[in-house]
């Protein structure tokens, strides 16, 4: 038998360890340096406004769009809580027209004593971003129209108005389980000048360009006993996708037309009037849908007996004619 021979290995030189340390060591400090300088990637959705900045005079009327940047999440509902600069820009309507968002939990809201904005609502399905190639807007939320209030030239001196996302707002996820996503906000400032030109008004021209009424809807009628008592209601809703709908009449038979929202408790609790509910948008133009009741089987019954009957009686009345 062969003995094997048990290979000696050269011991390592206390000087190479030594600098094997240290390159282990200085590798160790340079990944955590580069992971405190490397900026965090996280998934985080943005809500800003567009223009960002922009030079106003007083008398001038403009628009500021409010969008989101879902930053490829999925999200379904959207509370946004705006401060804007009340001594300064006066903040007279709303526009919902393009928005994304189709069910208003909380119409937009104007505090101008405050100099507050606000509103909640969803989106059905979720939003998950702009489709790639889209040219349209399709990230709005909404548009704010601001107005200068006039003043005498040289009583303004130029100055800056801000209008700030606040930390308030918030976006939650379509996940079904409403998790609040990460996010970031980016407001806007204006520069108020004091010179003597023509005032413009950006509210206006879009007015003037709106000549297509809301979309087609339909009136649903409902009946729990969680609302309204357990009373028949109607539910409606419709979008503008122009200057936004303004507001809606509701019209039972007879009865003149009145503003109403959804849900609106009817009067008739019988159903048997015909229901037309009108959505107006900022503009004026009208959208008209109509809700006819169905004729109970009873009572369509009735009245087949009723025909038949007097159908017999007019039969009998000419037979008895004719024997004369």
């Amino acid at each position: 038998m062969e003995a094997k021979v048990k290979k000696r290995t050269k011991p390592s030189s206390p000087i190479k360890m030594q600098n094997y340390n240290s390159k282990f060591k200085n590798t160790i400090i340079l990944l955590i340096i580069g992971f405190a300088l490397f900026p965090v990637i996280t998934f985080a959705a943005i809500l800003y406004l567009e223009p960002s900045s922009g030079e106003y005079q007083p008398g001038d009327t403009f628009l500021v769009e409010m969008k989101i940047d879902t930053e490829g999440e999925c999200i379904n509902t959207i509370e946004a809580n705006l401060s804007f600069s009340q001594d300064i820009l006066k903040a007279v309507d709303f526009s919902q027209g393009k928005s994304i968002i189709t069910l208003w939990v909380k119409s937009p809201e104007i505090n101008q004593e405050k100099g507050e904005i606000s509103f909640r609502g969803g989106i059905p399905g979720g939003y998950c971003g702009r489709i790639p190639g889209d040219p349209e807007a399709s990230n709005s939320l909404g548009k704010i129209i601001f107005r200068i209030p006039g003043m005498i030239v040289g009583e303004l001196m130029e100055s800056s108005a801000e209008v700030k996302i606040l930390d308030t707002s918030q976006i939650l996820l379509n996940d079904g389980l409403g998790t609040k996503a990460k996010l970031t906000t980016q407001g806007a400032t204006f520069k108020i000048l004091s010179k003597l030109e023509p005032s413009k008004d950006e509210w206006q021209e879009e007015l003037e360009k709106d000549n297509i009424p809301p979309e087609p809807f339909e009136i649903e009628t409902q009946q729990t006993p969680a609302i309204f008592e357990g009373k028949y209601f109607i539910t409606f809703s419709t979008t503008d996708k122009q200057t936004g709908v303004d507001y809606y009449e509701v019209k039972e038979g007879k009865r003149d037309w009145q503003t109403a929202e959804s849900p609106y408790l009817l009067e008739d609790q019988r159903l048997q009037s015909i229901i037309k509910v009108k959505a107006v948008d900022k503009t004026g133009n009208e959208r008209i849908a109509e809700y006819t009741p169905e004729i109970p089987k009873r009572t369509f019954l009735y009245w087949i007996i009723i025909l038949v009957l007097i159908g017999v009686g007019i039969f009998w009345w000419i037979l008895k004619r004719i024997k004369k």
